[in-house]
């Protein structure tokens, strides 16, 4: 009985640092993750921005001038660079600042009684919550940025007809 007594600090130790082992690698990874989530919300930002470029584009295009053959073609042109230009003001819009916010954790756990194991574990847990935060934000955004695509090849498909009509 007393080599199971000697045996479980020993044991246990080499459990609690194999645990810090994983909590360590857990926190690199999701370091990594969210850079990964920063560098598609920059590309999410990009597209929506070219989208509003381009739906500015289809819009003066579609008012440049008075239509007198299938003006509505010109018009559902109009409103369809409308309905892009909203969609990247969407996808674009500022949003509320998704992470771990730095007083908040220095209050919570610069006074703590915990071990650094255990702030470390919380910290990873509060990484993984923000990381779902910021996917969820993001996937809205990218649909936002898919319909405003989607709106635009329809308007501009939509002005090639009236163009096409009004030369023919």
């Amino acid at each position: 009985m007393s080599k199971k007594t000697e045996q479980a600090p020993g044991a246990n130790d080499d459990a609690q640092r194999a645990r810090f082992a994983r909590i360590r690698l857990l926190n690199e990874e999701l370091d990594k993750l969210t850079t990964d989530a920063a560098d598609r919300t920059a590309s999410v930002t990009n597209k929506a921005s070219f989208l509003a470029v381009s739906a500015g584009v289809l819009v003066a295009a579609s008012t440049v001038q008075l239509w007198t053959e299938g003006a509505w073609f010109g018009v559902v042109a109009l409103i369809l660079a409308g309905v892009a230009l909203a969609s990247a003001s969407v996808a674009v819009r500022p949003g509320k600042r998704v992470g771990i916010q730095a007083r908040r954790l220095v209050d919570r756990y610069v006074d703590s009684a915990m071990s650094s194991l255990q702030v470390e574990e919380r910290i990873v847990e509060d990484k993984a919550s923000a990381i779902d935060l910021r996917e969820t934000d993001l996937r809205a955004r990218a649909t936002w940025v898919w319909i405003g695509f989607a709106a635009l090849a329809l308007a501009s498909a939509s002005l090639t007809v009236v163009f096409t009509i009004e030369v023919l």
